[in-house]
């Protein structure tokens, strides 16, 4: 069952003994815990994995949870309030799986845990992790002959509970995922660009529905719906913070609650000026700047055109940049913040 409430000062709760067993029987007990940047489901990939995810415009970069910061997450002040009578759990972005296969362990009153992964080689990571689970504990799991290389799934014996991981892209997988889950477990950075599908699928939540997220939604809400989530009042405080393979004092990370009977806090339709993935860095030898993209990790000598939802499009009839926000199709001649700090001119210029 669940520890005593989260003293919300610290990064962890600890994990009960027996969870960390079988997950040091799933992962090997020197993967348990990782710290650092050099952990497994960070140096797995493929180059051709590196050159899609250029391609997607997404970074690689990887880290995880520790087993103590998905305890708390657990907690019924943030997770686990959904998870009272029984549930539903979806991971997007799972990695190595360890958080999926911690929640299958911890809270034997959820029904169905399902974990998504686009990259394969950290699919595999996940997918053996499982095998050697079930095989560990033959008596309480078995692996259901409707596996295939995309997808692997462990029922528990005499219960029916099911731990899945499948080897897709998230967004091609349907809006009944985000309309039957008790909660969503998202802590991966996404490119902005998918900022508005990804809010569209939220914007569609099960009432109730706890989410659980890297981005803060106040952030990247940049689509016409309103948005149905409010934080959790335990992660209101700032310092409400979990432990992470890359910062286990503590990462900062946003709990909500989907409730539709209260005003939105956060409002849609908002067209998000400061969003930017791009940082300006002074160059010192050649005495100017260049520009980094903490999505995709890449470098450039250009301005750049797009910032966020933003684009700077040139007008041949007024001879001057105009402004177009993608997500609303609304244009104006003043730069947005995420432009004008790169450089761009307003009308006046």
């Amino acid at each position: 069952g669940m520890a005593g409430e989260a003293n919300p000062q610290s990064p962890g709760v600890p994990t009960p003994p027996v969870v960390l067993s079988a997950l040091a029987d799933a992962f090997g007990e020197d993967k348990v815990g990782e710290t650092g940047y050099e952990i497994a489901a960070a140096t797995c990939c493929s180059e051709e994995e590196k050159r899609e995810a250029t391609c997607r415009g997404s970074s690689l970069l990887y880290g995880e949870l520790l087993p103590d910061g998905i305890s708390k997450a657990l907690q019924p002040s943030h997770l686990g309030g959904a998870l009272a009578g029984g549930g539903v759990v979806l991971e997007l972005g799972m990695g190595s799986g360890k958080v999926a296969l911690q929640f299958f362990l911890q809270c034997p009153e959820v029904k169905h845990v399902l974990g998504v992964e686009l990259v394969r080689s950290r699919f595999s990571i996940a997918a053996t992790a499982l095998r050697r689970l079930v095989a560990s504990q033959p008596q309480r799991l078995a692996l259901s002959d409707e596996s295939t290389s995309d997808l692997l799934l462990a029922e528990e014996v005499g219960t029916g509970r099911r731990l899945e991981f499948r080897c897709a892209d998230f967004f091609s997988l349907g809006l009944d995922l985000s309309r039957n889950s008790d909660v969503i477990f998202f802590a991966v950075n996404v490119p902005c660009k998918l900022f508005p599908e990804l809010c569209q699928r939220l914007a569609e939540a099960k009432e109730g529905c706890r989410l659980f997220s890297y981005h803060a939604l106040d952030a990247i809400w940049w689509v016409e719906e309103p948005c149905p989530f409010h934080r959790c009042e335990a992660n209101v405080p700032e310092a409400d913070t979990f432990s992470t393979s890359w910062s286990p004092q503590g990462y900062r990370f946003h709990v909500y609650v989907c409730d539709r009977k209260r005003p939105p806090q956060v409002l849609g339709g908002i067209r998000n000026e400061t969003y930017s993935e791009w940082q300006a860095m002074w160059d010192e030898s050649s005495g100017s700047y260049y520009y980094h993209n903490q999505e995709s990790e890449r470098s450039q000598w250009e301005v750049p055109d797009r910032a966020g939802c933003w684009q700077a499009v040139w007008s041949e009839e007024h001879k001057a940049y105009y402004y177009w926000h993608g997500p609303t199709a609304h244009a104006q001649w003043e730069p947005p913040k995420c432009l004008s700090e790169l450089g761009w001119p307003g009308a006046s210029a």
